[in-house]
């Protein structure tokens, strides 16, 4: 089962939705869903964090129960225009550097997992047409799998974090480059990752638990059609459970996102981790995962 959020005229007005999509491709409102099956209430908030928190606590059994009902669902929404998927009060917090990739631009070694943080406003929807603020400057992209919390998790260890993911998305992380390199010798580099509206989030939540999550999983991101990152989930310098139980200690709530690139991807025979990979206008960005789907955009001119 996937979840997205998206604009629907429920009941009189505009107003964001969570839906859900089956096997057969056709999206449905999840609210509605779960109320129909039994697995929800109609006086329970319906906001992406509380939907998260809400699918965490069903477990397997009641998910299962759930992925049924929408199986058999009727009246689809049609075509629906999917956002990012992720709330305007929700942390991102990407693992990066600091590790020991023979074909990465930061050879220090892999001691301690480190980042950076992306706002919610920094997120674009899925097949979105990104505008560069500042067209002289030199922007590249990175391939980024991203862990959804369902479960708070505050200074909790590798395997309560696991139980805190719910699910999983993509991101094509984008970073102003000239921007970085200045901000960079402050040890900072909170502008050159959070301009508005500029790295796609998406297409949707694939709800999974780690363990569902393959090992051998790929990730790929393709510049106008050729491949230009790959790499496994098994490629991590970081764990997804290990890079989890760090970011804790900022304190994680339902909707929170633990973020794993290209750039602390181990190189082995067979992918590609070089980083980063420079972009211009009229470029076309696809970031995919097999059990997610493929996150595209584009940069308009």
């Amino acid at each position: 089962m996937k979840i997205g959020i998206a604009d629907l005229p429920w009941p009189f007005l505009a107003e964001p939705r969570v839906i859900a999509q089956n096997g057969a491709g056709t999206w449905h409102d999840l609210q509605t869903l779960m109320i129909e099956a039994g697995l929800g209430a109609p006086d329970q908030a319906a906001s992406l964090p509380a939907t998260l928190s809400r699918l965490s606590a069903l477990g397997s059994s009641g998910r299962k129960k759930l992925e049924r009902a929408l199986g058999s669902a009727e009246h689809p929404i049609a075509h629906p225009a999917l956002a990012a998927p992720i709330d305007p009060l929700a942390k991102i917090l990407l693992t990066e550097g600091r590790v020991a990739l023979a074909r990465s631009n930061d050879q220090l070694p892999a001691k301690m997992v480190v980042g950076f943080s992306k706002f919610a406003s920094a997120c674009a929807a899925p097949g979105a047409a990104l505008r560069l603020p500042d067209p002289a400057a030199r922007y590249d992209v990175e391939a980024v799998l991203v862990a959804v919390l369902g479960k708070p998790a505050s200074r909790v260890s590798a395997g309560e974090a696991t139980r805190s993911i719910v699910g999983f998305t993509l991101m094509a992380e984008i970073t102003n480059r000239d921007m970085f390199e200045r901000e960079w010798k402050t040890s900072n580099n909170l502008y050159a990752k959070n301009h508005r509206g500029l790295t796609p989030l998406g297409p949707a939540i694939w709800v999974a638990s780690p363990s569902e999550l393959d090992a051998a999983t790929e990730i790929t991101l393709s510049l106008n059609g050729a491949v230009k990152q790959r790499f496994a989930v098994s490629d991590f310098a970081h764990s997804i459970a290990n890079a989890a139980k760090a970011w804790s200690r900022t304190v994680l709530e339902p909707g929170d996102m633990v973020a794993l690139g290209a750039a602390i991807a181990k190189p082995r025979p067979g992918n590609e981790v070089d980083s980063p990979v420079e972009i211009r206008t009229g470029d076309r960005i696809e970031v995919a995962c097999a059990p997610i789907g493929t996150l595209r955009a584009t940069i308009a001119g």
